[in-house]
C-alpha cells in the first residue's frame, strides 16, 4: 500500500484507501476465523464496543490516513523506515505510561530497530 499510494490515484483519496484496506484485512480476518475455528474475541461490554470503536477509528484509521497523505511528500522508502519505528514508539509508551516490562530481548530488539532505521535512513 506504502508503494501505490506514493502516486495519487485519480478519485482515491487517502481516507478511502485506509477504507479499502481495512475491508480487504477484515475479510481475509474472516476467513482465517472461519477456518482455524477460533472464534472473534469480541467485547461483552457496551464500554468495550466504545473503546473498540475509538480504536479502529482514532489511531488506526486516522493515523493511517495521515501516513498515507503524508506519502505525497516524502519518498515512499523514508516513510517505511520511518514506519518502522510504529512499534518501538508503542513499546516506549507501554513502558512509559503502564508500567510495561521490557526484558533483554525487548531493549535488543529495539536497539536493533534503530539501528536500521539509521542505518537505511535516505541520504541527500
Amino acid at each position: 500500500m506504502t508503494q501505490l499510494n506514493t502516486r495519487p490515484v485519480p478519485g482515491l483519496g487517502a481516507l478511502p484507501l485506509v477504507g479499502l484496506a481495512f475491508v480487504c484485512g477484515g475479510l481475509l480476518l474472516t476467513a482465517a476465523v472461519l477456518v482455524t475455528g477460533a472464534g472473534p474475541l469480541l467485547p461483552r461490554e457496551a464500554g468495550g464496543w466504545v473503546l473498540l470503536l475509538f480504536l479502529g477509528a482514532v489511531p488506526t484509521a486516522a493515523a493511517y490516513a495521515a501516513y498515507f497523505r503524508g506519502l505525497r511528500s516524502v519518498p515512499g522508502t523514508t516513510a517505511a523506515l520511518l514506519a518502522l519505528l510504529e512499534p518501538l514508539a508503542a513499546t516506549v509508551g507501554a513502558v512509559l505510561l503502564r508500567d510495561e516490562r521490557l526484558g533483554v530481548a525487548g531493549v535488543l530488539g529495539a536497539l536493533l530497530l534503530l539501528l536500521a532505521v539509521v542505518v537505511l535512513r535516505p541520504r541527500p
